[in-house]
């Protein structure tokens, strides 16, 4: 795996953004699996594991049986 160097401040702005959960559940689940896990993973990178949850957590509510996130 490679890392690369991201500005602070700008990755800062970036979970701030996307850790409002509200936004999740408004754009989570018109996501495609591929397209959240990116950025449940982006999240994750950056230390805000309760905010990829919440986001992969929004997708599922609407994925059908047999996609990555359906909950029966």
């Amino acid at each position: 795996m490679n890392t690369i160097t991201i500005d602070t401040a700008a990755a800062t702005r970036f979970v701030d953004v996307f850790a409002a959960a509200d936004f999740a559940g408004d754009v989570g689940p018109r996501m495609s699996c591929t397209e959240v896990d990116a950025l449940a993973g982006l999240l994750r990178a950056s230390g805000a594991d309760t905010a990829a949850d919440t986001w992969v957590s929004a997708h599922a509510e609407e994925d059908q049986e047999g996609d990555s996130h359906y909950k029966a």
